[in-house]
């Protein structure tokens, strides 16, 4: 009986303490929205948190999804993996949420010395009956110089005085409303319309959507010299391509049975992309159309003697690597969008296994001079004719073998790997005059 007089003796000093002032702890009264931005040109992924709680990941030139919170005080925080020592804080940036605002947040300059910049604007309801849709542009290209912004329907140049804007890094325009439709951004230096840095293929923009198209720092993927980007609020995006900037295909011969060949990329075989193209030889990035090319591979100077075709399909302003592979009478090509650009943090490797002479292989790799007799393959059965396996290494000296799938044979190996943070390797492996064994190749970048 005493223990429950003082329960109840409790409950009433809190309900006395309750009513006599305000609550000790703060009371939303609405949601925000929030979302981030990676625009750090070398980084890994970057976690954004509220608090220590993960809201969602972004590589460079993406963007996390918007997440409602509670219009409440919050620190946001960014945080990246390094490998071996763990995770990494490289920005914070403190907020008080007000209801029915829309924050970005942009971060940006190097992980070592991070910026956060805050953009702001109202979170957009939409009703059905709602017939346009909602764009704002921002600038987070850190080498380029201030823009003029024109955003038109399809077929309208741009014209000193219809700019929507001039942006500076760092810099976001309002949002404004458009009707559904086909439309072209187009940046130009500022106060010069034809000074045009970059004109957007037309993009077909729907009601009922809210978006931020986003100008970044090229990269090594990138043909244009800036990127653009355009995010809902969903956290999609879509990258923006500038048809003065067609794609490119580096092309691999990776095969003996092929021989050498010309290649041609036009139905009368008039004009040769590549001529004498040798087994083991690797191209340069060499232009292309955007969709569909039909190429066609030919006895060198003899278009009569075709040897294999193939219809290859590249998307706008990328650059992609075209190999062939395979035995006589089983030709086939792969089709690859490489991953060249340099992050601070790890080394990229790639490896394409092109040697038919090994069906399946075993892929090592270890520690400088390390004995693989008890160790495991990094990676295990890997067919001829897969696209190319890409991973991150640390800095430091490896050895790379090929084995026999499944068995300790070795094929090829030890390859020393020298790796340093933000390189790059690509290699490929191809067959040889012995068929027990194959050659590691160094891709160079072109």
């Amino acid at each position: 009986m005493r223990r429950t007089l003082l329960i109840l003796g409790a409950l009433a000093a809190l309900h006395l303490y309750a009513c006599a002032g305000d609550s000790a702890f703060p009371l939303a009264t609405g949601k925000g929205t929030v979302r981030a931005i990676n625009a750090i040109t070398t980084s890994p992924a970057i976690t954004f948190l509220i608090e220590e709680r993960q809201v969602g990941t972004a590589g460079y030139k993406g963007a996390t999804g918007s997440q409602e919170y509670d219009d409440l005080e919050y620190t946001f925080n960014f945080e990246v993996n390094i490998p071996i020592t763990g995770r990494r804080r490289i920005a914070s940036q403190f907020l008080d949420v007000v209801a029915d605002k829309d924050y970005t947040f942009v971060i940006s300059g190097t992980l070592a010395n991070a910026t956060v910049t805050l953009w702001e604007g109202d979170t957009r309801q939409w009703e059905e009956t709602d017939t346009v849709f909602e764009a704002r542009f921002g600038h987070a290209a850190a080498a380029l110089g201030p823009v003029d912004v024109y955003f038109a329907p399809e077929g309208t140049a741009p014209l000193l005085g219809e700019q929507i804007g001039t942006l500076s890094l760092g810099e976001i325009l309002p949002a404004a409303d458009y009707a559904e439709g086909i439309y072209v951004v187009t940046y130009t230096a500022p106060g010069d319309p034809l000074n045009v840095l970059f004109t957007s293929d037309p993009v077909a923009r729907g009601a009922r959507d809210s978006s931020i198209v986003t100008l970044f720092d090229a990269d090594a993927n990138d043909l244009a010299p800036v990127s653009v980007w355009s995010f809902n609020a969903a956290g999609a995006a879509a990258r923006l391509t500038d048809a003065g900037f067609p794609p490119t295909l580096r092309f691999f011969n990776a095969s003996t049975a092929l021989g050498t060949a010309d290649i041609y990329n036009d139905e009368d075989l008039l004009t040769a992309l590549v001529m004498n193209h040798a087994f083991g030889d690797i191209t340069g990035d060499i232009e292309v159309s955007t969709g569909t090319n039909s190429l066609t591979y030919t006895a060198p100077g003899n278009t009569g003697s075709i040897l294999f075709e193939n219809d290859v399909t590249v998307p706008a302003g990328t650059r992609g690597n075209y190999y062939v592979v395979g035995e006589t009478g089983a030709l086939s090509a792969i089709t690859h969008l490489p991953d060249r650009r340099s992050v601070e943090t790890i080394s990229k490797f790639s490896f394409m296994h092109a040697a038919t002479n090994h069906p399946s292989v075993d892929v090592y790799i270890v520690e400088a001079d390390a004995d693989i007799a008890e160790i495991n393959p990094s990676v295990f059965s890997v067919p001829v004719g897969l696209a190319p396996l890409q991973t991150e290494l640390v800095e430091g000296s490896f050895d790379l073998y090929v084995t026999t799938a499944g068995e300790k044979t070795v094929i090829t190996g030890p390859v020393r790997l020298d790796t340093t943070l933000g390189g790059v390797i690509d290699i490929i492996m191809l067959d040889t005059v012995d068929p027990a064994t194959a050659d590691i190749v160094f891709i160079p970048l072109p």
